[in-house]
C-alpha cells in the first residue's frame, strides 16, 4: 500500500510513496491557496461588513475542508501502520450525518446545490468510532459535491437494509461507467469526471473511506444510477436506542 513508508522496502514502493505525497501535496493545495488569496485581499482592500463576512465564510469553509483532508490522509497511515485505536460504540448516525453536513454546506452553496438529511424513524443507533465515521462521511459528501451537477440537492439517508444500517450518500451527476469501477476504491483511483475549477481530486478519499468502512467492521458498496452514483456505507445495529 502507498501509505507504507518504511525505508527498506524495493522496488515499486518508493514510486508510489512519492506518488503518494505528490498527490497529498497536490489535494491540499487548493484550499491553502484560497485561504492565502482571501487573506490578502483583507488586508489590501476597502470592504463593508457584509464583504468582510463573505470572506470570512470562504476562509473558514477552506480551513475546515483542509483540516478533514489532512484527518483523513492521516487516518489511512495510521491504518496501514495498525496504529489506527478505534472506539467503537452506539452512535445515533444523525448527529454525525448533520455535523458533516454543516462543514460541508459552504462547499455546496458554492454549486447552487443543497444537502438533505434522512434518518431512521426510530431512534436507532449503530456500531462505530464516531471520528472515523465522521471522515468516512466528509470524504463521502465532498466527492458527491464535486461531481454532482449545479442546483441538485445531495442525499444523506440512513435506513435499514436486511437487518444492518446503511448510511447512503447519493449524488446527481454523469455517474460511473463499469469501467472506472474497478478502480474506484484504489489508493489512487481518480477516475475520468468533469470536475468543477475550483476543486482538486486525488482520488484518495474514497480509497480512506473504504479503508476506515472496514476497520469498523462494515464495507463500502457503490449502486449506480443513470442520474448520478449513490456510495453506501453498512454498518452494524446497536440494540441501544438514541437519547437524541
Amino acid at each position: 500500500m502507498g501509505f507504507n513508508m518504511d525505508a527498506n522496502n524495493t522496488g515499486a514502493t518508493p514510486h508510489i510513496s512519492q506518488q503518494m505525497f505528490a498527490s497529498m501535496a497536490h489535494e491540499l493545495k487548493s484550499p491553502l491557496t484560497l485561504i492565502s488569496g482571501l487573506s490578502s485581499e483583507l488586508q489590501q482592500k476597502n470592504l463593508n461588513i457584509q464583504q468582510y463576512a463573505k470572506y470570512a465564510e470562504r476562509i473558514q469553509f477552506s480551513s475546515d475542508r483542509l483540516l478533514g483532508l489532512v484527518d483523513s490522509i492521516l487516518q489511512g497511515y495510521r491504518l496501514d501502520q495498525n496504529m489506527l485505536e478505534l472506539n467503537l460504540e452506539p452512535i445515533c448516525p444523525k448527529v454525525v450525518m448533520e455535523e458533516v453536513a454543516h462543514e460541508m454546506s459552504p462547499h455546496a452553496r458554492r454549486q447552487a446545490q443543497l444537502i438533505s438529511i434522512k434518518s431512521f424513524k426510530k431512534k436507532q443507533t449503530i456500531i462505530a468510532d464516531k471520528h472515523c465515521l465522521h471522515a468516512v462521511l466528509f470524504n463521502l459528501l465532498d466527492n458527491a459535491i464535486k461531481y454532482s451537477n449545479p442546483e441538485t440537492t445531495i442525499e444523506l439517508e440512513a435506513r435499514l437494509r436486511c437487518g444492518v444500517a446503511q448510511l447512503a450518500v447519493k449524488d446527481y451527476g454523469r455517474g460511473i461507467t463499469k469501467a472506472e469501477l474497478k478502480k474506484l476504491f484504489c489508493e489512487f483511483g481518480k477516475i475520468k469526471r468533469p470536475v468543477p475549477n475550483w476543486a482538486s481530486s486525488t482520488g484518495l478519499g474514497l480509497y480512506v473511506a473504504r479503508q476506515l468502512t472496514e476497520a469498523m467492521n462494515g464495507h463500502l458498496d457503490l449502486a449506480r444510477r443513470k442520474d448520478g452514483s449513490s456510495f453506501l456505507v453498512n454498518l452494524q445495529l446497536s440494540t441501544q436506542l438514541s437519547l437524541f
